[in-house]
């Protein structure tokens, strides 16, 4: 897919009506971050992995279950990935939400050749006043080395 194309759909993913929004909680209002990137720990050790995942992106959660973001960052094979998803975290307990993330995102050669691809993981969040954290999970599958991924955000609304 090219870039333009892949930038136009992240946009009209995350600018989409707030769906969920009509079934939010009385007094709830939609909330932005602004993730930071983070941190990838995989689990085959012996490959030189780029573990130190800087990027910038945006996070709009229309309501306590759903948000979306997109994004971009330096990947663990040292290409600069951008990506769009939606996250749907149905279990809340506290400040923490469970479920999961989908979406599309790009930058992995051994992956679309590079291309953009549709990826789907577990997904734990954090969400405090003002700091937050999104942990995920990614399977190995194929010719994807699993890892444990952490990115950092600021709620800036």
């Amino acid at each position: 897919m090219k870039r333009w194309m892949f930038t136009l759909a992240c946009a009209l993913a995350c600018s989409a009506p707030p769906a969920f929004a009509a079934a939010s909680e009385p007094g709830e209002t939609s909330q932005v971050w602004v993730n930071f990137g983070g941190f990838s720990r995989h689990f085959t050790r012996a490959r030189d992995y780029n573990e130190t995942n800087y990027g910038l992106g945006v996070e709009y959660r229309t309501h306590p279950t759903v948000s979306y973001m997109a994004g971009a960052y330096y990947n663990s094979v040292r290409h600069t990935t951008y990506y769009g998803a939606i996250n749907w975290q149905p279990l809340i307990m506290g400040a923490w939400k469970l479920g999961a993330s989908a979406g599309i995102l790009n930058g992995y050669p051994s992956r679309a050749r590079g291309g953009a691809f549709f990826a789907a993981l577990p997904l734990a969040t954090y969400e405090g006043t003002r700091f937050g954290v999104n942990v995920g999970l990614i399977p190995s599958v194929g010719q994807v080395d699993g890892s444990v991924v952490v990115q950092f955000k600021l709620r800036v609304f």
